[in-house]
């Protein structure tokens, strides 16, 4: 009977064994994919801020990141160009609402390929309403919505193309 007990214990020691090693390489490899989500958030972040300081249009598109990683990269860059904005190195006033309205359309635009709708860009509420982040020290409302609405147009365009497959 020893002996039985003995080879079902180191069954067991053995099998116990393989599947600590398998979560263990299953945790090796999720922290590697999260190094990597962390090197695409901080790439993002960098470009986002470099773009924001040098007076560029947001445009958070890449060929290095893929999939999940450029979500990373994406959120990363997002965030850059809002806090180049906030710590006083803020784009010119045209470029603001045309940058707001660039965003929004580019989202509208691949969202609306997607879904299988036609090209239409002048369709969605944000592009009637053309007043997101508006704040009154802007100016004139009508010259933002016009502004706004230019950079809406231009990044629907852009995402309805892009996003084809």
């Amino acid at each position: 009977m020893k002996p039985l007990r003995i080879l079902l214990v180191g069954v067991a020691l053995t099998v116990g064994s393989s599947a600590l090693a398998a979560a263990q390489i299953s945790l090796a490899i999720g922290y590697q994919d999260g190094d990597r989500d962390r090197d695409a958030y901080r790439d993002g972040l960098r470009q986002g801020r470099w773009d924001a300081e040098h007076d560029r249009r947001m445009n958070s598109w890449t060929e290095r990141w893929r999939g999940d990683d450029y979500r990373a990269y994406e959120a990363g860059y997002e965030r850059g160009y809002r806090d180049a904005w906030r710590r006083g190195e803020e784009p010119r006033y045209e470029f603001r609402p045309r940058e707001i309205g660039y965003h929004d359309g580019l989202s509208d635009g691949a969202r609306d390929r997607s879904t299988g709708h036609s090209f239409r860009p002048t369709h969605d509420d944000k592009y009637e309403d053309a007043d997101r982040g508006y704040n009154k020290h802007f100016g004139g409302k009508q010259e933002y919505k016009d502004l706004y609405r230019e950079g809406y147009r231009e990044g629907y365009r852009k995402g309805y193309d892009e996003h084809r497959w």
